[in-house]
């Protein structure tokens, strides 16, 4: 099972429907690339805005302001997906990977929690415009089902934030699964694996359907 495919038409990312025989609730993951044409980030949300529930990576629009400005610093025709896809647009609940608690009524932040807040977000901005976060896809390679548990085998640790996503996806199952409606997973693509695995490990969910989207023509 193919989610990224790199050629010289482009890059382009498989959006895969996982359902099962005996009840209507449908998973709809679409493998992301951090940056693309603004197109892609059409398609994504076109598709996204007609689920009942929206899984996302990443944090609330704001929430890291130093990552969106980082973002912007482009000079050519691509968008990074912080600006590109709009989730909280779509009018459909977003579950977020990290969304800080609401605070006590009356509790403003304090100096020093705003401080130690923008420190770890500028670092982590820096940090992935060295790791090439930003950077053009066309040096994406292939991804498949089997490459990417690979990976992971050869990481030899347990990836936590994979664990959390099972585990919400594992909740909203338990939750929904006799409506029929759609649920949308918006993450990166090399944590697709581990999401299908466990669907069709623990859940005995398959795959209905695969649609390409281009990421990036040529």
């Amino acid at each position: 099972m193919q989610f990224i495919e790199s050629s010289v038409i482009g890059v382009r990312s498989s959006v895969l429907t996982l359902g099962r025989r005996t009840t209507p609730l449908q998973f709809v993951l679409f493998p992301m690339v951090h940056v693309g044409e603004q197109s892609f980030y059409d398609e994504v949300a076109a598709r996204a805005s007609g689920c009942a529930v929206i899984v996302a990576e990443g944090t609330p629009t704001g929430t890291l302001p130093m990552q969106e400005r980082m973002a912007r610093l482009r000079y050519d025709r691509l968008v990074d997906q912080i600006h590109g896809l709009d989730l909280e647009s779509l009018g459909v609940p977003v579950i977020w990977e990290y969304e800080r608690p609401p605070r006590p009524p009356g509790r403003e932040r304090s100096d020093l929690e705003r401080l130690a807040e923008t420190a770890a977000d500028t670092v982590a901005a820096v940090w992935m415009r060295v790791q090439g976060r930003y950077g053009d896809p066309r040096g994406l390679s292939d991804l498949d089902e089997a490459e990417s548990h690979d990976q992971h085998q050869e990481d030899g640790s347990e990836d936590r934030r994979e664990g959390r996503l099972v585990k919400t996806l594992g909740t909203l199952h338990r939750e929904r699964y006799t409506e029929p409606v759609k649920i949308a997973v918006v993450w990166g693509a090399w944590h697709m694996s581990a999401v299908v695995g466990a669907l069709r490990a623990d859940f005995k969910y398959y795959v209905q359907d695969a649609e390409w989207l281009m990421v990036r023509n040529g």
